[in-house]
């Protein structure tokens, strides 16, 4: 690989300082988050906008208002089950949004670091779905966020009613961990796309594996939808895989014009 500054070829050591310095920066950006989300809060109408508040910090303030988001039923306590579980919540939601706000400074780091050892067809590929990435992932989670998970906890809380549950608790530590699972794990699974289409790109699979394939496909999208879903009514399960069969049939045809352009290249 060649040094990005000289583009003269680097040295073992020279590569390894090149990816301590660069990761270096990704972590002094991610806990400069961290910190931040976890104990201050921000107050736009004080004179000090900026301050050190852990009982009303910017990760309780996220939480509260995803619980506020969920609409539950006016008979659903949210509760703790422990000393340590609101910490533990308030911790996880930090280092998600850490993780979050982090990942752009991470990638654009591991860009520039690969980038000499690429060609320039490589590097038109990689460009091409950066865009693609950023807005499925985004419409993944906002799909789960804002039209998902209301409904799904809507119906969940209607269940107990039949059994004659008179007092119904959320606890809120399975709920973060359930809520960082199903809104991340559909983020990654709307990359199915750019999947499809960066494999047709460089010519290693061709539309027609994934004619040949749709069954298998359609399988694996209710059985992804079955492990990040809590329960085993079928309902959500199929509010997860519906839309992943959308995708299959975008990530085809996105497919087939990769296929060609690679064919004529």
């Amino acid at each position: 690989m060649a040094s990005p500054v000289t583009d003269k070829p680097m040295g073992i050591l020279q590569h390894l300082e090149e990816i301590r310095r660069r990761f270096r920066i990704v972590v002094v950006v991610f806990m400069a988050v961290f910190v931040f989300t976890f104990a201050f809060d921000i107050r736009p109408g004080d004179p000090v906008p900026i301050v050190p508040d852990f009982e009303n910090s910017i990760a309780s303030r996220v939480f509260n208002a995803t619980v506020q988001h969920l609409n539950l039923p006016p008979d659903v306590s949210v509760a703790v089950g422990g000393p340590f579980e609101a910490v533990m919540v308030q911790l996880k939601v930090a280092l998600f949004l850490a993780v979050s706000i982090t990942l752009p400074t991470a990638a654009y780091q591991l860009g520039m670091f690969i980038r000499p050892a690429l060609r320039p067809k490589e590097r038109r590929i990689i460009l091409r779905i950066v865009a693609p990435v950023v807005v499925l992932f985004l419409l993944g989670v906002g799909l789960a966020y804002f039209v998902m998970l209301p409904p799904m906890f809507q119906f969940l809380y209607q269940i107990p009613d039949s059994l004659g549950v008179s007092q119904k608790l959320l606890f809120i530590d399975p709920l973060i961990d359930f809520l960082l699972l199903f809104t991340l794990g559909l983020g990654a699974a709307f990359q199915l796309p750019v999947v499809m289409w960066t494999l047709a790109a460089v010519g290693f699979t061709s539309p027609a594996f994934w004619a040949r394939h749709w069954r298998f496909a359609v399988f694996g999208f209710f059985v992804f939808g079955a492990l990040i879903t809590p329960d085993g009514t079928g309902f959500t399960m199929l509010m997860v895989a519906l839309p992943m069969i959308g995708l299959f049939g975008v990530g085809y045809l996105a497919a087939r014009l990769a296929w060609q352009r690679h064919a004529a290249e």
